[in-house]
């Protein structure tokens, strides 16, 4: 008997099915494409049980005749290409005529289309890849596709679904990114029926990213036009001052299809080079338009990847568009004063030197001379004082795990300089303080007795709906972690009260990183608590550069004394060294 044999119909439907249908997203990504493939300018999609019940995407697009609408239920089916040239000169987003026939061999899936001038509409139903019904109706000009029972009859690749909210965000994210880059097309989301997203049609793309990233961010980002060998890029950056803890917030598009190329990220990155701070990525909304021909989009089963022919030349058309957009505006942040005085005094910010630690005179202690009236050259010990500006500190008594400390003076505005019993320490300020707030918080964070810091004026919070999920889902938890949060409209939110542990620093900025550390895994907030404490420990905790008075010194000292682990930061960068008395005496061949 033969071993190679040929597979059924119906198994080959599930097999490819498994390739282009990974989660009910993909299935939204495939319809809302047919649809702006179908010149759609209004899609409304609706979901229930998080896409698993049901997925339905309605349009106002061309519509299908009853042939059309059973032709495309067949696998490989397409109105979008005919023959082999087509394949390497692709305009539209779908081509392979295989999306359809994967989601209906999955699922229950019901068509409704009439076109444009057409008194009936016609309506076909498919469950498992077979008709079950079909006929007249009527119907309103355009296309719902409705998919019911996602994965029924494929209950392996329903159990590997991931949580809830996780599909629910990932349904979210490829809607946003089609409707950033289709401004005249209005989107919207609804879930068991209430709306998600209403990003309406809008005249321009700024308007556009404002209705998805907020009126503030898209207010502040910058403009990119570059047109150069049939090479077009156009969108908007983010100024450095808005980069982001995560890439969440960052769309390219090709041909206005969404995709992803290390390549062209690459570019990006090279633009913005120095200018951004570790670990933080730019907001980016970027289209680019090139020769369909020099082009290859089909290359990956969800058509997400792409090969480019001109390589080279689009990376670096890439890169001078953002650096242009870059160099051609004033990169200082914008600061609202209303903002800063609901929270607090903001930090003073030091000018910038070419020397990283620049020499000043000391502030904390004056030396006079008295006149000598024998006209001596040189004072008497008696005739020489010190007067103190600010005061001396007391001793610091020593610990069980702390040697007793003297604090001398800050050197270069970054350590401290302490005498101890045969040797002196140099103390990194910021270090020290951050082990301080980061043992303080995290025992007020298990003991439940978080000090907070109501704010007369809340902070307003504006967010995507991804991260309107998420603030949703961990709105206990981050009342835990002193942040109490209210919903103040659609996609916006108002602090009204902060951890006391923050200070004077911008609450916004804090709550981003929560969130972006939750995007991250499918970990809850209470799983990275102590990466968030220790975030907020870094944040609040006094930074290399600032000045402070003696007594600001020994407290910080004195509470470093009293913690459990004084020796490092919670980064586990030192908080000290010493210098040994007999290692001076050695350099000064005192010994």
């Amino acid at each position: 008997m033969p071993k190679i044999q040929l597979l059924s119909e119906d198994l080959i439907n599930k097999i490819a099915a498994g390739e282009v249908i990974e989660r009910p997203a993909s299935v939204v990504k495939e319809l809302m494409e047919n649809s702006l493939d179908a010149k759609a300018t209004s899609i409304i999609i609706e979901i229930e049980n998080y896409g698993k019940d049901l997925i339905s995407v309605r349009d106002n697009g061309e519509g299908m005749d009853e042939t059309d609408a059973r032709n495309s239920m067949v696998r490989h089916a397409t109105s979008k290409i005919k023959d082999v040239q087509d394949l390497f000169s692709i305009h539209t987003l779908g081509f392979r005529g295989e999306a359809l026939a994967s989601i209906a061999a999955v699922s229950t899936m019901s068509i409704t289309t009439k076109q444009q001038g057409r008194m009936e509409g016609f309506q076909i139903t498919m469950e498992a890849g077979r008709i079950i019904q079909e006929g007249i109706i009527g119907a309103e000009e355009g296309t719902t596709i409705q998919i019911k029972n996602l994965f029924f009859n494929t209950p392996a690749r329903k159990k590997f679904l991931k949580t809830d909210s996780v599909e629910l965000r990932h349904i979210i994210d490829v809607i946003q990114r089609y409707a950033l880059i289709n401004h005249q097309v209005s989107f919207r989301l609804l879930h068991q029926g209430n709306e998600l997203i209403n990003s309406p049609s809008m005249a321009d793309l700024r308007s556009k990213v404002a209705s998805i990233y907020g009126i503030k961010a898209a207010k502040e980002m910058l403009g990119v036009q570059y047109d150069h060998e049939g090479i077009r890029i156009y969108g908007l950056v983010g100024k450095p001052s808005q980069s982001r803890n995560d890439k969440s917030q960052q769309a390219i598009f090709v041909n206005k299809r969404w995709i992803k190329n290390e390549d062209i990220s690459t570019a990006v990155y090279d633009a913005y080079h120095s200018l951004l701070f570790v670990n933080t990525h730019p907001l980016l909304v970027l289209g680019l338009e090139l020769d369909p021909a020099r082009i290859d989009v089909n290359v990956h089963p969800t058509k997400s990847e792409i090969k480019i022919e001109q390589k080279e030349a689009v990376v670096n058309a890439v890169f001078t568009a953002i650096k242009e957009a870059l160099q051609s505006h004033n990169l200082t942040p914008t600061v609202e004063m209303e903002e800063q005085l609901t929270f607090g005094t903001p930090r003073r910010t030091l000018p910038k030197t070419g020397i990283k630690y620049a020499f000043d005179s000391s502030a904390q202690a004056v030396f006079t001379v008295n006149e000598s009236s024998s006209g001596s050259e040189y004072a008497s010990a008696e005739e020489v004082s010190i007067a103190p500006e600010q005061g001396f500190p007391e001793d610091i008594p020593a610990t069980v795990a702390f040697p007793a400390l003297k604090i001398l003076g800050q050197v270069h505005k970054t350590f401290f300089v302490a005498e101890t019993a045969g040797g002196v320490f140099f103390i990194d300020q910021h270090a020290a303080h951050e082990r301080v707030l980061y043992e303080q918080f995290l025992e007020q964070y298990m003991t439940q007795r978080i000090e907070v810091q109501q704010l007369l004026q809340g902070e307003v919070l504006e967010c995507t709906p991804t991260e309107r999920m998420l603030i949703i889902e961990h709105k206990m938890a981050l009342e835990q972690l002193g942040f109490r949060v209210e919903d103040f409209g659609q996609n916006t939110f108002v602090v009204k009260s902060v951890p006391l542990i923050l200070g004077r620093q911008q609450p916004q900025a804090m709550v981003y990183e929560i969130i972006a550390l939750l995007r991250e895994g499918k970990q809850k907030l209470q799983d990275r608590k102590e990466e968030i404490i220790t975030r907020m420990a870094c944040r609040a905790a006094v930074m290399a550069g600032d000045t402070l008075t003696n007594i600001q010194m020994e407290d910080i000292v004195r509470d470093l004394a009293t913690k459990k682990d004084p020796y490092t930061c919670p980064h586990g960068r030192p908080t000290m060294i010493k210098t040994q008395a007999e290692e001076l005496e050695k350099k000064f061949k005192r010994k």
